[in-house]
């Protein structure tokens, strides 16, 4: 039998933002395809996904933010955990990398609630994963996904409505509502609608640095940043998804201000800027100090 390697060593990455460190951790990656994505023809699609050089069908990548303040460890999101299906989720396995246990964690923020998202929030028999953590999601989030399934929505958001009705059952006495846009010191909520009706990222501000965790601006980057107008069919208002795409693009590389995104190829950190009518991702250099 061969002792080549098939797995990579690490799943985890470190961006130092001022007197913070943001932790990129990997959970997984859904096997995606081109119908996914909405106001784009196919072939041009297929076009700019081929010039990427990405394997094909095209794969998309679930990360999570682990934001260490010296005081409290807060994460971002926490990828697919229990909802992965045929997917094998490496959340846990990144955090004890890291030498956590789920514990350790104070805080877990969400920008929205989508199974690959919140999944992570509870384990295959519904119990929570982070029993001791407070879990904050913005109020819309909560009162759109808590609520009954709206009678036009399709297939897959009856799926959502009822992987998020599983999830915010089982974690119920943890969550609290995020109103307004202060988080805690350090950590602002930006809102980004469209995605879903509340869907939000959270910008990192340390001692003159900053990173804007962006959540779901983009699933396919090397194909939405392209071309902005591109959404994808889970984006419950495709309309105010794309305007919201095209501020914060025009915003973030107008700044300079370095992005994160839950769907960019890991480590998922670095900068856009604009290429023709479209624009293009610039990403982080490894280095080996944090």
């Amino acid at each position: 039998m061969s002792d080549q390697p098939t797995r990579q060593p690490a799943n985890v990455h470190h961006l130092r933002v001022g007197d913070f460190v943001v932790t990129t951790i990997q959970d997984a990656y859904i096997q995606g395809a081109f119908a996914l994505l909405d106001n784009i023809d196919e072939a041009e699609a297929t076009r700019l996904h081929d010039a990427s050089r990405r394997p094909t069908p095209p794969r998309i990548t679930v990360n999570a933010y682990l934001l260490d303040t010296g005081d409290r460890k807060i994460l971002i999101d926490t990828a697919y955990g229990a909802l992965a299906g045929d997917f094998t989720p490496m959340l846990m396995d990144g955090l004890k990398t890291l030498g956590l246990a789920p514990d350790d964690i104070d805080t877990v923020l969400i920008t929205h609630v989508h199974p690959d998202h919140v999944g992570g929030l509870i384990d295959t028999d519904d119990r929570p994963m982070f029993p001791a953590t407070t879990v904050l999601i913005p109020s819309g989030e909560l009162d759109y996904w808590g609520g009954d399934v709206p009678a036009d929505a399709s297939a897959a958001q009856t799926r959502q409505f009822a992987a998020a009705h599983r999830v915010l059952d089982a974690v119920r006495s943890q969550v609290q509502p995020l109103e307004g846009t202060e988080v805690l010191p350090g950590v602002t909520r930006v809102p980004l609608p469209g995605h879903t009706p509340h869907h939000s990222g959270y910008r990192i501000e340390s001692n003159g640095d900053s990173l804007l965790i962006w959540g779901d601006i983009v699933h396919l980057p090397h194909i939405q940043l392209a071309r902005p107008e591109t959404g994808v069919i889970f984006d419950t208002d495709p309309d105010q998804a794309s305007r919201t795409r095209r501020d914060i693009l025009v915003e973030v590389a107008q700044s300079r201000e370095m992005i994160a995104g839950h769907h960019i190829d890991f480590p998922g950190i670095g900068h856009v800027v604009e290429d023709g009518d479209g624009y293009r991702f610039l990403p982080h250099v490894w280095d080996p100090a944090v």
